[in-house]
């Protein structure tokens, strides 16, 4: 018997296998499926923060009644950037207004932690509390509104002042500088996140929206625009006003030119809530 070609065979199989059992062992041992861990992710962020907003409780100074939660979050964000983050905005409203907003988000890697962060929208101080605390109270508006430049007439049908604000949101830019002098121009969503739901005893206001700036789909800055009555209650003409989600600074610019900013804000100031923008830290184990 021939004994050379069983030995040419049997090289070329030892050969084979040195080479695919690395990549078939790396299979075998490969994580679970990325997608569904992902979305486990997601899922578990989005049942605690939700279960966490509805524990907080807010009040303007100007108006007794109850701020009202949106159960489900009008916005809902990752950003693959800076790791493994998923959040949920939460809106708090008052006659269709929106009062509070809240970006609440858990962190899965490369840190562990949750945070609540909270923007006021209101033009009055607000206060807030959760399970009886009251760890933030301002002193100052959350916003100011200004006319919108060269706005033009409000459309006196609901559907046609929904493509007056998309218009008129593509008109301004903002841009970030985060705290290392890195700057930043934030995309813009094209649809609003929160379309007013305006009470008819509402004497001031006809409509509005609410817009997001955002890095990934993470939330920088907010844009809303309104369309209000003035004090004369003889003329209706576009409004808006910019606010921050986030410590670093920030400019916004209509037309290109400068219409807005706000400067770094320093971390004890964002933990000691008293400013119209804070953040609450909770660490996990």
């Amino acid at each position: 018997m021939n004994l050379r070609p069983l030995a040419l065979r049997i090289a070329i199989l030892l050969v084979a296998a040195a080479v695919v059992s690395p990549r078939f062992l790396a299979a075998q041992n490969a994580p679970p499926n990325s997608a569904a861990s992902e979305q486990q992710n997601v899922e578990a962020a989005l049942q605690e923060t939700s279960a966490a907003a509805a524990r907080y409780d807010f009040q303007t100074l100007d108006d007794d009644r109850p701020l009202v939660l949106r159960q489900q979050p009008i916005l809902r964000w990752s950003n693959p950037e800076v790791g493994q983050i998923y959040g949920n905005v939460f809106l708090w409203t008052q006659g269709g207004r929106p009062r509070i907003i809240g970006s609440l988000f858990r962190w899965f890697s490369p840190h562990t932690h949750t945070s609540h962060e909270f923007q006021s929208l209101s033009t009055t101080p607000v206060t807030g509390s959760s399970d009886g605390a009251s760890p933030w109270k301002t002193s100052d508006p959350g916003v100011v509104f200004a006319p919108v430049p060269e706005a033009g007439d409000v459309a006196e049908e609901a559907a046609r002042r929904l493509l007056q604000m998309r218009e008129l949101a593509r008109q301004f830019a903002v841009q970030s500088t985060d705290r290392e002098g890195q700057k930043f121009e934030l995309r813009r969503l094209a649809q609003p996140v929160y379309r007013y739901e305006v009470e008819q005893t509402t004497t001031d206001l006809v409509d509005g929206a609410l817009f997001a700036f955002v890095r990934g789909t993470d939330p920088e800055t907010w844009l809303l625009l309104e369309a209000r009555r003035t004090d004369s209650g003889s003329a209706i003409r576009w409004e808006y006003a910019l606010a921050r989600m986030n410590s670093i600074a920030f400019s916004a610019t209509h037309k290109g030119r400068q219409v807005w900013q706000c400067e770094v804000m320093p971390f004890p100031e964002v933990g000691a809530h008293e400013s119209t923008y804070t953040s609450f830290l909770f660490r996990r184990p």
